[in-house]
């Protein structure tokens, strides 16, 4: 839902939306592209003309016996536009990428 109410807010700018993302090419996963994979990690992420963004996921062995998911976010805006387009949807990312991962947890990832 919330990634079909940002499409419709960035089309007017020129933004790649969803769709457009779906029908590039290339190693991706889901909608981003893949620019690395580890036998640990995993750098998904997409260039854009406002900014360019990567996600690193990221599979940390604990001594305790139970991995842990580290999920990083790196932004590099290249407009002032990629500033202001990530003010707006930081709170949206924090939830989304904490829900993901409680997601993954309940489903037994990475350990299952």
């Amino acid at each position: 839902m919330l990634l079909r109410f940002r499409d419709i807010l960035v089309r007017p700018f020129g933004l790649k939306t969803a769709a457009d993302l779906k029908q590039k090419g290339g190693d991706r996963l889901s909608l981003f592209h893949v620019f690395d994979r580890y036998d640990d990690e995993i750098v998904l992420g997409e260039d854009d003309m406002h900014l360019d963004f990567r996600v690193s996921v990221l599979l940390q062995p604990s001594s305790h016996g139970r991995s842990r998911l580290i999920v990083t976010t790196l932004v590099f805006y290249n407009r002032p536009l990629g500033r202001a387009y990530i003010t707006l949807i930081a709170p949206f990312h924090r939830v989304v990428v904490r829900a993901s991962l409680h997601r993954a947890q309940r489903l037994g990832w990475p350990n299952a």
